[in-house]
């Protein structure tokens, strides 16, 4: 794999997982100078920020290099429980960060919160969402606290939220965020109408994409691959760490797990370009069942999940992976 032919129709730049705007403005500058020769017809150019970190200087380099959507990891607005998992930043640095991001021009901006935080019950996760909705965010992504070994929360002790808990607070986040007129678009990601993350979808739809840095992972020419996450390896020239083939069979699987997560779900005409295969004729009676059990809803040209059927995701794949 040539890891630097990259293409000059480049449609959605992501920038993130790691902090960007952890660096010093110089730093800043360079990283936004290299990704400058691929901006050319991008459709939508975001880069993730720490409320701390958000400087005015900062998003004015970003709108003047072409960047045009912010993601901020804000996680609760409870300055308390911030401050507990060792986040650097309070609810007044997120209202600052967006409040400037507002004056220099950015208009797309999302907000990430954590689900099964220790202490963020109910009465604060409607908090979260009431406070987000008031400072106007386009985009609103809510995911489940993951516990790795050997992170801070395993070492504290932290458990991972109960499945009724966590339940519980999407069941709230559903009804609440469309009733101020947001999507849900996938499982995780609720957006104001045409704020849904473009780059994003492009995993949802299993389509290609390249990833550069240590550990980012990549689609590629019927390849999936991750990267090291060895500083002097990935300097050396020894980027990929992992390498998976994917075959038509493997394909399959993905593009039902991935589309599945999305209110899009599985376009008919699309599966049969890209399989040559009559999804519906192929599962009609397994379509038919979860159908009857609200988990699926069917029109002419797809098949869909429901609120619940998103929720109970892995059973449906499973159904109709057999």
């Amino acid at each position: 794999m040539d890891y630097y032919n990259v293409p000059d129709t480049i449609e959605t730049i992501y920038v993130g997982g790691g902090t960007p705007t952890a660096l010093d403005d110089d730093l800043f500058l360079e990283l936004l100078k290299i990704i400058k020769p691929y901006t050319g017809i991008v459709k939508e150019y975001t880069f993730e920020a720490n409320p701390e970190s958000l400087s005015k200087e900062k998003l004015e380099m970003m709108k003047r290099f072409g960047v045009n959507r912010i993601s901020l990891g804000v996680q609760t607005t409870n300055d308390e429980i911030l401050k507990s998992i060792g986040r650097k930043h309070t609810y007044e640095d997120v209202k600052t960060a967006i409040s400037m991001a507002r004056k220099i021009g950015f208009d797309n901006i999302n907000a990430d919160l954590i689900i099964g935080l220790p202490s963020v019950e109910k009465e604060q996760f409607k908090k979260d969402l009431d406070n987000l909705i008031g400072l106007g965010i386009d985009h609103i992504s809510c995911y489940s606290l993951t516990v790795h070994p050997n992170t801070m929360f395993f070492i504290k002790g932290v458990s991972e939220p109960k499945e009724e808990l966590s339940r519980d607070l999407y069941d709230y986040a559903e009804e609440f965020l469309k009733g101020k007129g947001f999507v849900h678009y996938e499982i995780s990601n609720w957006a104001k109408p045409g704020r849904e993350s473009l780059h994003n979808l492009t995993y949802w739809k299993d389509e290609h994409y390249y990833g550069f840095g240590m550990g980012a992972a990549g689609y590629l020419k019927e390849t999936r691959y991750t990267n090291t996450k060895s500083i002097s390896k990935y300097n050396a020239g020894k980027y990929i760490n992992e390498e998976e083939h994917v075959t038509r069979e493997d394909d399959k699987l993905y593009y039902l797990m991935l589309n599945l997560r999305t209110n899009r779900g599985i376009e008919f005409n699309d599966y049969i370009y890209r399989f040559g295969i009559n999804f519906l004729e192929a599962h009609k009676e397994t379509i038919s069942r979860l159908v009857n059990q609200g988990l699926l809803l069917l029109d002419e040209e797809r098949v869909f999940p429901t609120y619940d059927g998103m929720m109970v995701l892995d059973q449906i794949i499973m159904e109709l992976s057999e």
